[in-house]
């Protein structure tokens, strides 16, 4: 059985046959610049169309509705010279182009057209759809859709700042087309607006102010640092600033610029020394090396990639000397550390990648409570909150009597 028979279905109201779009030889993605437009506005439609396997004389038809009037069109430089046949059917414009010839794998092609919304009385919804199609086996036989996509604009008869003016206004066409005009100068600036919350979550701020965010906490961006971490480091700058000085601090410090978890071994006691001196209680430790107020840092990190030995060298020293800045930042200052950086073999790596993969949910966990113990502890909870504050009517009255 042919590719083609074997996965194409007949539309029942269509003229034309369907295949699975996961089985598709072709995609194809069809957008357009504004979803939300008035009359005489200007629309662009953008169209790509890739090719997933090797294909042979595609057509792509992209459609314009009544209420969209056709304005330039742009082709792909490759296909300079190539001009689209316009089909009207029903009061819908089509402009078809033919891919004639075999199109390898990864052949990409971009479209653009420009239309203007037409004047209308009533809100609408224009559908425009971009098909690619190939002609079917059978001479007689209707062409077979490869891919399709169907993009929606929103078109308002009046601007939405006439719903702020008495009614009278709302039969004055020309009122409506002049407060349309303000409208699109304060539209952008209305999205803007809207969308400020986004730029003060780290998560999901774009890239480039990432650093104004982090010199709102007062953090020291360092420019190795990878945009993932970065976004790490900046969600958890109110907990490591509140925790600075602690063992947790610096443990997470440490996981959000390694990746790592790092291992913190503490010494408050000296050595136990025999002798007519020696007394036994906290301030002493059985073996060797007990000095107070230390504590040792070892962190098992992957091997770095480098294209020669001393290039990897400079890396390592470079990974060194940040991680000794953080713990200088985060430790307590009377404290003294050694720290200790073992390199993992690559099936270490790999299995830590995979624990780590494993204990996603249970970092979540640990995350969520933290928010609550840092952001929360000082705050009332619901059940205070609801209930007013007790009178000490005992205390009081034992006042009253002292001073009587």
């Amino acid at each position: 059985m042919s590719r083609t028979k074997a996965i194409i279905e007949q539309e029942e109201t269509g003229d034309e046959v369907t295949t699975d779009e996961a089985l598709s030889p072709v995609t194809v993605g069809h957008v357009v610049d504004f979803y939300n437009r008035y009359p005489g506005d200007e629309v662009t439609f953008h169209t790509r169309l890739e090719v997933r396997e090797p294909i042979s004389n595609l057509i792509l038809k992209i459609s314009l509705p009544q209420g969209l009037v056709l304005g330039d069109y742009r082709i792909p430089s490759e296909l300079d010279g190539t001009m689209p046949s316009i089909e009207v059917d029903d009061d819908t414009n089509y402009l078809v182009w033919s891919l004639a010839g075999e199109l390898p794998v990864g052949t990409r092609y971009e479209y653009q057209v420009e239309a203007t919304v037409a004047p209308t009385e009533v809100d609408r919804h224009l559908d425009s759809r971009a098909v690619v199609t190939t002609p079917a086996e059978d001479p007689w036989g209707d062409n077979v859709i490869l891919a399709e996509e169907t993009v929606t604009i929103a078109v308002s008869a009046r601007g939405r700042y006439l719903r702020y003016l008495p009614a009278l206004y709302e039969q004055d066409e020309l009122m409506g087309r002049f407060l349309m005009l303000f409208e699109s100068f304060w539209t952008p600036i209305e999205t803007q607006l809207d969308s400020i919350p986004f730029y003060f979550d780290p998560r999901i701020t774009p890239a480039n102010f990432l650093p104004w965010l982090a010199s709102w906490l007062d953090l020291e961006i360092d420019e190795r640092w990878s945009e993932e971490r970065l976004r790490q480091l900046i969600r958890w700058a109110i907990a490591l600033h509140r925790s600075r000085g602690t063992k947790w601090g610096l443990l997470k410090y440490l996981e959000i610029y390694t990746g790592q978890k790092a291992e913190i071994t503490e010494r408050r006691s000296a050595n136990f020394i025999l002798g007519v001196e020696a007394r036994l209680g906290p301030g002493i430790a059985l073996g060797r090396g007990n000095v107070p107020h230390t504590f040792s840092v070892t962190l098992r990190l992957p091997p770095i990639e480098a294209e020669d030995k001393a290039e990897r060298v400079r890396q390592e020293q470079i990974r060194r000397r940040t991680i000794e800045s953080i713990i200088e930042m985060q430790k307590p200052a009377h404290t003294v550390y050694k720290l200790n950086l073992e390199t993992l073999s690559a099936t270490a790596a790999q299995e830590a990648e995979e624990e780590a993969d494993v204990a996603e949910t249970e970092v979540d966990e640990i995350a969520a409570q933290a928010a609550i113990w840092f952001k929360l502890e000082d705050e009332p909870s619901p059940q205070d909150r609801q209930q007013p504050p007790k009178q000490k009517k005992g205390k009081r009255s034992k006042r009253r009597g002292k001073k009587s």
